[in-house]
């Protein structure tokens, strides 16, 4: 007697493919809301991660800007972009440089806070 046991899945379309709202050549199309001022950006395909180097600093964080790209994925002889959704401060790498990551694994941890003005600055 072999019982089969009682499992149900459901399947849902991926959405925000390239030429999507929301996809990958929009800001805002791999990232997700923490909920608490945070966000992740996750990878957009499987493959191994190549990090960036950082593009700005202010009072000794890295920040990105909405649209800027902060890594890319190989996948053999093709490379996708990973790219930032919003404006933030780069709170974490949660992927080291040349690990495997799959398709919306999270890779960089973003802080929402606004960006501070420096001691002189109006």
């Amino acid at each position: 007697m072999n019982a089969q046991p009682d499992v149900s899945v459901r399947e849902e379309p991926l959405t925000g493919g390239m030429g999507e709202p929301g996809g990958m050549g929009e800001p805002g199309g791999f990232g997700e809301p923490g909920g608490f001022g945070f966000r992740l950006v996750v990878s957009p395909a499987a493959g191994r991660l190549r990090h960036l180097p950082p593009a700005r600093f202010h009072e000794g964080d890295e920040w990105v800007a909405a649209g800027q790209p902060v890594a890319f994925v190989e996948q053999g002889t093709v490379s996708v972009e990973v790219v930032s959704p919003v404006e933030a401060r780069v709170a974490g790498v949660l992927v080291r440089d040349g690990e495997p990551v799959f398709r919306g694994q999270p890779v960089v941890w973003l802080e929402e806070s606004p960006l501070r003005p420096g001691p002189g600055s109006r």
